[in-house]
């Protein structure tokens, strides 16, 4: 039986004690999971670390009951659980320890002896560096950051916390940069930087992350100031101690742990971004007669919807056009662009996310298609419109990862699609209203069924998000109920009665030919009239899937065919660099 006497505050220094010195291989959870803060921690784990804060002692796992009886503890105190989080959730969570441990590894095997979590011994003061020539540079830097939301006080350690990695042989230290360390006091910080300081990372893209990620951390309210101070000083850091420049790596940049420290192809790739290099997208043209559609296929794992990446390789894509061919439709996938979600806005606001309130929906609307127009500028748009008369965009707020069938989703979070009509450059969104199980409690729907059909002069289009094709799945008809059984009835009544001929699906991964081909079934036999379907999106692991006794189940090229119907041209995008 769970000590009643185990409180709140008791489970939060569970929790920090895990973030400090990780979970024990055999207390590693398999069905249930508390999330804080976006994280996964096991559930009787947690507690028993818990009850050595209210009573002295871990509790002993065989004492109390999983499922129920803890879940129902955890719950009462306000956390939340979920169950059995797929191996998704910890792929493409930032914060995923293979990630890290991948990365110590490929600067092992490149640079030789590598110091995890090394203690420089320096000091935090600015007075600690008086002596060195940069000292006036840090003391204004300092100054900003108390100055900014009149934290004084936000040094605490006299010395200066670990570095991530310290290369003895090779002389310097690596950074490991998580999505919190890129916030507006860390933007002031690099902004003061002295044009004599050399850092072995582009200063400018990490002041960019800054404005784009704009993270806040607010536990203790110091936070930001604090984290922005440290970094400051791990920059200026090789100075003191006769090191190569300060480098490196931002965690979301590329999926760390799914490379091979012992492939000697990723050892390039990987150094070649340490050093700074920039990836750059091949793109692959597949042209077929006649096409009537353009798809933007992100054949990729690491796609974060920049919008300065997104607006570059819709400019390559506009270079490699084939000659005399012209389409009605450009269409991307979902999350091919992300925008920041707006900060005065949190649950509060939102009430109810499966019926948000209008005005707080209608400020994400705003800021989703601001987010478009600084892709689709007036000079973008004159290209483009030579080349087709719509273009739609998948445009998410950020999120980690994308959505998928198996993925939790933490935070709160809207997906959007906009079709832009490039002759008169107007812009018209609709989102996704029938999100997946896992994502129903954070996602904010758009319940305006209706948005979802537009009217083009020549015809009518059905502009779908991500799971909303599922909504014609004659599987899923079986399982439904409650809201969303009503939904799907609802859906189908007004796609009947508006009667489209050409359907446009955006879905955020597709990696084999069956994943959509039930609800496409369902689809054709509800709609009697239509003509045209295409999907588009990420296709990151479609080189073959594969059955367990090695056979090859579909190729690249049938799932390519068999997510439209009628005739193409695809522009297959992957990111590679220069090795």
């Amino acid at each position: 039986m769970i000590p009643k006497n185990i409180r709140k505050e008791h489970i939060l220094k569970a929790i920090k004690e895990i973030d400090r010195s990780g979970t024990p291989s055999a207390r590693k959870s398999r069905k249930f999971y508390l999330i804080y803060k976006g994280k996964p921690y096991p559930v009787k784990y947690v507690i028993s670390l818990a009850n050595k804060y209210a009573n002295g002692e871990e509790l002993e796992h065989t004492k109390f009951s999983g499922g129920k009886e803890a879940n129902g503890f955890l719950g009462k105190l306000g956390f939340k659980v979920v169950e059995s989080i797929a191996e998704d959730f910890h792929k493409h969570d930032e914060r995923c320890s293979k990630c890290k441990k991948t990365v110590e590894a490929m600067l092992r095997n490149i640079y030789g002896r590598v110091l995890r979590n090394y203690r420089f011994e320096l000091g935090t003061k600015p007075d600690d560096y008086r002596d060195y020539h940069f000292y006036k540079d840090i003391v204004v830097i300092f100054r900003i950051l108390q100055n900014y939301r009149n934290h004084k006080d936000f040094v605490k350690e006299p010395k200066l916390p670990p570095c991530d990695f310290f290369l003895p042989e090779a002389g310097f230290i690596v950074e490991f940069d998580e999505s919190q360390h890129f916030t507006f006091c860390r933007k002031l910080s690099l902004l003061e930087y002295p044009e004599n300081l050399v850092v072995g990372f582009c200063l400018k893209k990490w002041i960019n992350l800054c404005e784009v990620i704009d993270a806040k951390d607010n536990d203790p309210p110091y936070r930001d100031e604090q984290r922005a101070w440290y970094d400051t000083i791990r920059d200026f850091l090789p100075t003191t101690e006769g090191l190569k420049p300060t480098r490196r790596l931002f965690s979301r940049d590329f999926q760390w742990c799914s490379m091979n420290p012992e492939n000697p192809y990723h050892l390039k790739i990987f150094k070649a971004i340490l050093e700074g290099k920039e990836p750059w997208w091949k793109i692959r043209v597949r042209k077929e007669q006649n096409p009537w559609i353009a798809r933007i296929i992100i054949h990729s794992p690491d796609w974060y919807g920049y919008p300065e990446t997104a607006k570059q390789i819709l400019t390559e894509i506009c270079r490699r056009w084939p000659k005399d061919i012209r389409v009605k439709f450009i269409i991307t996938g979902g999350g091919f662009l992300q925008f920041n979600w707006p900060n005065n806005i949190g649950k509060k606001e939102i009430g109810d996310n499966l019926n948000p309130n209008p005005t707080s929906f209608g400020a994400l609307l705003k800021g989703a298609e601001r987010c478009v127009r600084t892709v689709i500028d007036d000079q973008l748009c004159l290209k483009l419109r030579k080349l087709s008369n719509y273009i739609t965009l998948g445009v998410d707020s950020f999120k980690f990862g994308a959505s998928t069938t198996k993925n939790y989703m933490s935070e709160l979070h809207v997906e959007f699609v906009c079709l832009v009509d490039l002759i008169n450059k107007r812009f018209h969104l609709t989102g996704k209203s029938y999100p997946t199980p896992r994502e129903q409690r954070r996602l904010v729907r758009m319940t305006d069924l209706k948005s979802h059909f537009i009217e083009l002069g020549d015809g009518k289009v059905m502009v779908l998000g991500c799971h909303d094709l599922t909504i014609f799945n004659p599987r899923s008809d079986a399982v439904a109920s409650g809201w969303r059984k009503r939904l799907k009835e609802e859906f189908k009544r007004v796609a009947i009665e508006e009667d489209p001929t050409i359907v446009l699906h955006h879905p955020h991964t597709t990696d084999c030919i069956n994943v959509w081909g039930q609800a496409l079934g369902g689809l054709e036999r509800v709609l009697n009239n239509l003509e045209i379907y295409a999907g588009a999106g990420r296709w990151p692991h479609t080189i073959y899937h594969s059955y367990k006794d090695g056979g090859i189940h579909c190729t690249f090229e049938d799932v390519r065919e068999k997510t439209k119907r009628g005739n193409s041209i695809d522009f297959i995008v992957m990111r590679t660099f220069h090795v």
